[in-house]
This record gives structure tokens, C-alpha cells and sequence, in this order.
């Protein structure tokens, strides 16, 4: 976990790559950032305020690792803030029909079924082996994990799968 003060630094370290691409000098405003119990959500803009900035998507540092997140311009802020705090990713903002939520365990399967869970995760969903461990230890606790699938076709094939090894799932509705 980290604090507001070592989200300000990550986030002021990423400003000094976002410069170099943009070819100027940018910089965070010297109001607080939005805070959001996975993080914080920073906004930011040129150093040099006549010059207008297209493209700025504000982006998360998220409170567990510090990891960035950057979200868009396409939709308002908060769509992809509520996908991120949904999905653990802030774009593309996921279609609620194509949601899945582990819900948690069924009593009695057995333990090493959680192997094949966070393969099943990894498989469908394209996150790496640590994240999708890190949902499958988040089920296992009695989190809910929302999973967004490009098509209702994957979503359902992943719901058959998972329910198949003992997960107790269901489909999101937004």
C-alpha cells in the first residue's frame, strides 16, 4: 500500500516520460488529485499555460502497488474510474453484458482446483500469471472479481468453464 506522497512522486516520474513524448514540459496541478479507494486519479496539463495540451487522459496510481493506469478522453472521467474499480482496468470501458463475477468457492472442491482457476483466468482474459493469481486469491478470500469479455460468447464459455471447476459465478449487469 502506498500513501498520497509516494502517488504524487510515481505520478510526477511518468510526467517526465509523458514530456519527452509530448515535446514539453507538463506538470500536475497544485490541487489535490481525486482520491477513489483503489487510488488516486491524476490530471495534468503544460507547464507553459498558454499552450493547449490535446489527448491528456487524467491517469489512476493505484493505492495497492503504485502501478499506473492511464484511462481516455472518449467518455467522461468517471466511466472509466467506475470500469476501473469494476475491472482493475480503465480502458476500455467493459459492456455489462459481458461481465463475469467470481463470486467465491463452492464448499468441498478440492484446493488444488485453484491452479486451474487462474489458468482458466489467465487463458480467457489475457492477464499475466501474477494477476491472475491475485484474482483467484481474491475469490478464494470472498472478493468478488469482475471479469470484462469482449463477446457474450466468451464471457459464457469462461462462465461454463470456471463453474465447471467449483468457482460460484454469475453474469454482471453493470
Amino acid at each position: 500500500m502506498i500513501g498520497l506522497d509516494e502517488a504524487r512522486q510515481i505520478a510526477e516520474r511518468y510526467l517526465i516520460g509523458l514530456s519527452a513524448d509530448a515535446g514539453m514540459k507538463l506538470e500536475l496541478p497544485s490541487s489535490q488529485p481525486l482520491e477513489r479507494h483503489f487510488g488516486w486519479v491524476f490530471y495534468y496539463g503544460p507547464e507553459d499555460k498558454p499552450l493547449t495540451l490535446a489527448g491528456n487522459a487524467p491517469f489512476i496510481v493505484d493505492r495497492k502497488d503504485g502501478s499506473i493506469h492511464v484511462t481516455g478522453t472518449a467518455y467522461p472521467t468517471e466511466v472509466y474510474l467506475e470500469n476501473y474499480a469494476l475491472t482493475g482496468t480503465a480502458f476500455p470501458p467493459g459492456v455489462a453484458e459481458h461481465t463475469v463475477v467470481l463470486e467465491g468457492w463452492k464448499p468441498g472442491n478440492p484446493p488444488f482446483l485453484k491452479i486451474s482457476l487462474t489458468k482458466a483466468i489467465r487463458a480467457a482474459t489475457g492477464k499475466g500469471l501474477a494477476e491472475s493469481k491475485a484474482c483467484t486469491d481474491s475469490v478464494l478470500s470472498g472478493e468478488d472479481v469482475a471479469l470484462m469479455f469482449p463477446t457474450a460468447a466468451e464471457a459464457d464459455k469462461f462462465l461454463a468453464e470456471v463453474q465447471r471447476l467449483g468457482a460460484s459465478i454469475r453474469r454482471g449487469t453493470g
